[in-house]
């Protein structure tokens, strides 16, 4: 039985996410920030671990896991990239005292544009495999010929 790459991979993600939650939280019973700057804090990370998990089930990847060997997806590889950025600076503003409402600010807004890169990937159509960076080529002259008709067999 093989491996569903996709599930595993949104399934770690989601693991991850979790354990970044428990320790946040219970770092929050050791430095001066509230449960609630943490939770804001937190939410500005969901938004882009949601657009992946989306993303993954929109267009599932044939891509190996980033824990594993082999190719790895442009939009996975964003998605860790971010996670660790966030954890980074949240362990900072931890060890700063900083205020994490602005923190949460600061990553938020960064949202839309990782977020609309992950969803982006997840429309992008494949592309050639020796190639990955190159779209597919969607429709051909010869497929618009058949889907077009002239005005005169319509109607």
């Amino acid at each position: 039985m093989a491996l569903d790459l996709t599930n595993e991979k949104r399934e770690i993600l989601i693991y991850i996410t979790v354990i970044l939650w428990i320790l946040f939280g219970v770092a929050v019973a050791f430095y001066p920030v509230s449960y609630a700057q943490m939770a804001v804090y937190f939410l500005s990370l969901t938004g882009f671990v949601s657009a992946y998990i989306w993303g993954e089930s929109v267009r599932k990847s044939s891509s190996s896991s980033i824990f594993a060997t082999g190719r790895t997806s442009s939009r996975e590889k964003m998605i860790y990239v971010t996670v660790f950025l966030w954890t980074a600076l949240g362990v900072t503003g931890l060890l700063t005292n900083a205020d994490f409402v602005n923190l949460s600010a600061y990553f938020g807004a960064l949202t839309p544009f990782v977020s609309a890169y992950i969803l982006g990937k997840a429309y992008k159509p494949n592309g050639d495999p020796e190639n990955p960076d190159e779209p597919a080529a969607t429709t051909t002259t010869t497929d618009v010929k058949q889907v077009a008709k002239p005005a005169e067999e319509i109607g």
